[in-house]
């Protein structure tokens, strides 16, 4: 075929994305090798002057546009005024009509579904602390590991406690007290292109693909030079328009407080998003499609209500395994791309992260399997940590540090498999000892690697100097709450963790004791960085928390006698407080539910340890 002649555009030798990085193009069809592999549709722009057009064809173009448009306002308004009254005039059916996208880009569409959590309502935030509580330590409800629970607080205290009983009351509570809460109306709203493209160069300007390795920044940049949030949906996959409002909605909610993002609304931006998963789903899957899936399940897991965040990363792994991100790529696979196949992994990474994370919470199997996989953290992944790892500093898209130390994901994979998972649980307990003495030693070499002043012993106690919390990044404080929630994990799994009788201690630190230290040193750390406890974050270490006020609470109505139950009575208090503080209603009366239920509960266990007391005197 003649370069200058055929359907593939006429006087052109490349197509857009070849032309765009310089480089030769097959011009295959229906798509030369390049676009291929990245995942983008390839099109060939006819030359400059046969995009013009007479102005009176200009103008007779925008006329009809605007007929058109009118007329489809008019149909949705009738029917809105028709379904408002309950009527709907023959022959119509019940759905709006559909708005083009220059006025979803522009407007906001009304959404009879809501399909983001929101937990600043009540009876939302309290369904999510149950879910949250059945997996810290209370056990789901009917279960074995429930009633056990409420058996040796009557055992121990004398009193009886009901998970459901605690809920009708603190519902009754926060009424009685004429609290108020309120669901936020969330609408549909597509993004500007103008505001993706602030949000693209925000994002590569100030190196966050470091940790959040989710989009190609230059298949992005390609995708909004072709307006493709613009054209009309036929004329583009669904997930690209998919993965650019998701994008939009992530980073205008991590960095809300930007300028550059002022009024801008990400939950509306991810609902747009969300329309489109069934189309999504049902298209060839590319890169584009596991980067809208991934950054999806990274907005809305930490919203309280994870049970999404589940199915989206179980879409994502099937697509991890369909693109074969679930394996490095050997050097004579020339079908992929160095960059592509980097940039694939650091999305695998991703979803393994949560992945173990939601395995290890709940006792329950991964859905990524460790020996369908390559577990070689990434070529660019920063293993030796400095300072920069756990403060606030200028990141590098060539350094990736991702949310927490990605070497705490593999030891959670193991700490599952060894001693929560039906094999290790069947072992036998001097086999299961030896796990737990590897695992703990493999968890301190990692602590050792740290620098001293980052290791996280150095921040959980009560006399760690302020300077310390200084410019302390969110990420560390990930990696030293996730140090402690490990150390938990692998001595919870003792078998003397589950017996009730001081007795049964050894003189030597025991698994029990370990636990417990590990829960308290979490409670005392959450304290000691209270400034980053608000309505953003509290879902996000709400399981560290949780789990770490459920151990030191079974600690002090098994062991009242301890030197340190009045100390270790005061640091649940302290974070009863804390909630308290934070829970006091704004200047329109709102409060945030999540911390009444946290205040709320953490009082009520404090209330049963000091049931503990007189009844072992009297004993």
């Amino acid at each position: 075929m003649d370069d200058t002649t055929g359907p593939r555009g006429k006087g052109r030798s490349a197509c857009d994305l070849c032309r765009h990085r310089k480089i030769k193009c097959d011009r295959n069809e229906p798509a030369c090798e390049n676009c291929h592999l990245a995942g983008l549709p390839c099109t060939f722009s006819p030359p400059a002057t046969q995009l013009r057009k007479s102005t009176r064809q200009e103008l007779a173009d925008t006329k009809a546009r605007v007929r058109e448009l009118e007329a489809k306002l008019v149909a949705f308004r009738e029917h809105t005024k028709h379904s408002h009254s309950g009527l709907v005039p023959p022959g119509r059916g019940t759905s709006p009509v559909p708005l083009s996208p220059l006025s979803q880009a522009s407007s906001y569409t009304s959404s009879a579904v809501t399909y983001l959590p929101d937990t600043r309502d009540f009876d939302t935030a309290l369904a999510a602390f149950q879910w949250h509580v059945s997996y810290c330590g209370l056990g789901s409800p009917l279960s074995t590991q429930r009633a056990s629970f409420y058996s040796l607080i009557q055992q121990q205290t004398g009193c009886t406690f009901n998970m459901d009983v605690f809920a009708h009351e603190v519902t009754q509570s926060f009424q009685s007290q004429h609290l108020r809460s309120s669901r936020k109306s969330i609408g549909l709203k597509w993004p500007a292109s103008a505001l993706v493209q602030r949000c693209l160069e925000y994002f590569d300007r100030n190196g966050l693909y470091s940790i959040f390795p989710i989009v190609d920044v230059e298949a992005m940049q390609i995708l909004l030079n072709a307006n493709t949030l613009d054209q009309p949906p036929s004329m583009t996959r669904a997930s690209n328009r998919a993965c650019l409002a998701a994008f939009a909605a992530m980073i205008t909610q991590i960095h809300r407080h930007e300028n550059a993002f002022a009024g801008s609304d990400p939950d509306a931006y991810m609902q747009a998003a969300l329309t489109l998963l069934p189309e999504v789903m049902l298209e060839p899957p590319d890169l584009r499609t596991l980067e809208a899936v991934t950054i999806m399940m990274l907005y809305i897991t930490p919203l309280g209500r994870p049970q999404a965040g589940e199915l989206l990363l179980g879409v994502a792994v099937q697509l991890i395994y369909n693109l074969g991100a679930n394996r490095i790529q050997t050097p004579h696979e020339i079908h992929r791309t160095d960059q592509r196949s980097q940039h694939l992994r650091a999305l695998f990474w991703h979803c393994y992260a949560i992945d173990k994370e939601f395995s290890i919470r709940k006792s329950q199997p991964p859905l990524i399997n460790d020996d369908d996989c390559d577990l070689d953290l990434p070529t660019t992944y920063a293993q030796k940590t400095s300072e920069r790892h756990f403060y606030m500093k200028p990141l590098s898209s060539k350094e990736l540090l991702f949310p927490s130390d990605l070497r705490f994901s593999l030891l959670k994979s193991k700490i599952f498999r060894l001693l929560y998972s039906v094999h290790g649980l069947a072992l036998p307990e001097a086999r299961r000892l030896q796990h737990i003495r590897e695992l703990d030693q493999e968890l301190s070499d990692l602590k050792q690697g740290y620098p001293v002043d980052c290791r996280p012993d150095a921040f959980a106690t009560e006399s760690a100097p302020e300077y310390l919390f200084h410019d302390l990044s969110i990420r560390g404080v990930n990696i030293h709450m996730e140090y402690y929630y490990c150390l938990g994990k692998i001595h919870g799994a003792s078998s003397s963790c589950r017996i009730a009788s001081p007795q049964s201690w050894s003189p030597l630190p025991s698994s029990a004791e370990l636990c417990f230290e590990a829960a308290r040193s979490s409670l005392i750390y959450i304290w000691r960085v209270r400034q980053f406890v608000n309505h953003h974050t509290f879902w996000i270490h709400a399981q560290f928390l949780l789990a770490a006020v459920f151990s030191v609470f079974w600690y002090l109505i098994t062991f009242p006698t301890s030197a340190t139950f009045i100390r270790d009575l005061k640091t649940l208090e302290d974070i009863a407080g804390l909630f308290a503080e934070l829970n006091k209603p704004n200047d329109d009366g709102q409060t945030f539910p999540p911390f009444y239920l946290a205040r709320a509960f953490i009082e009520k266990l404090v209330s049963l340890a000091r049931h503990s007391l007189p009844k072992i005197a009297g004993q």
